[in-house]
């Protein structure tokens, strides 16, 4: 979490922002603090809440959104929006550091999520250079999801099953596998999308975006584009002219194992 924080923090802010984990910051009260749930489900699941103090909230809401830094703004609605949208990118990338422990992991903001008897508080102190003093944040962890990352954390690998031995007088042959009968959906209309970059904006530079604005994306002319069916890559291919229409033509099919596992998108 800490590492999500400073890489939002140095691509939405500045580079000299910095986060530590510290105890010697002050406890922070409930009711008089901007309190954010947090809604973990997945191969681990449980609540989490992020609280902070309305001032300290107001103060990277409005860096976030690159105005001047102001002590007594009001944490109104626009501010805590901005606030929400700094979160989720932080918990975006959290997620991808915690899929490569915990596999499938999805976290999402939830205001309807409180945590009433917290089994974990771990202070963060997000400092920068033009700041005497840092901000304070608490992520408060709940009791089932502090068991469902210490259950995840230290069970061990299932075995695989054994498969009985055939007598050995018997020949026993392979089983022969159909292919599913899919006849049935072949008249069913599928949305398919054709992706050709990524680029991650800040809400600034969106904010920024007019009428020929141009956004680089991160992949070159010479990268094929990808084909998704939802959120699924299934494909690729290089663009190209139909009857003056864009078209694709598919230099790549992923094989149906790697769609089942989902290895790939």
């Amino acid at each position: 979490m800490r590492k999500a924080f400073e890489d939002v923090l140095s691509q939405a802010l500045s580079p000299d922002w910095k986060v530590q984990v510290g105890s010697e910051a002050p406890a922070l009260a409930i009711e008089t603090s901007a309190f954010t749930g947090v809604l973990v489900t997945g191969t681990i699941s449980g609540n989490a809440g992020l609280l902070m103090a309305p001032a300290d909230a107001a103060m990277i809401a409005r860096a976030f959104m690159g105005e001047p830094p102001q002590e007594a703004a009001e944490f109104g609605d626009e501010l805590r929006e901005a606030v929400e949208e700094l979160l989720r990118q932080v918990f975006a990338l959290a997620t991808t550091a915690l899929e490569a422990s915990f596999e499938q992991v999805w976290i999402q903001l939830d205001k309807a999520v409180t945590v009433a008897e917290p089994r974990e508080r771990i202070r963060l102190l997000v400092s920068s250079d033009s700041r005497p003093s840092p901000l304070v944040f608490e992520l408060q962890i709940s009791s089932d999801l502090a068991s469902s990352l210490a259950a995840s954390d230290t069970a061990p690998p299932a075995p695989a099953p054994k498969a009985a031995a055939p007598p050995k007088t018997a020949s026993v042959p392979a089983p022969e596998e159909s292919p599913p009968d899919l006849s049935m959906l072949a008249g069913v209309e599928v949305l398919i999308t054709l992706r050709l970059g990524h680029r991650s904006l800040a809400l600034r530079e969106i904010a920024n975006l007019t009428t020929g604005s141009v956004v680089e994306l991160d992949e070159s002319l010479a990268e094929p584009v990808e084909i998704l069916v939802g959120e699924r890559v299934i494909a690729r291919g290089e663009i190209v002219s139909v009857d003056g229409c864009y078209g694709v033509r598919i230099t790549e099919t992923l094989e149906p194992h790697s769609l089942a596992a989902g290895s790939v998108g």
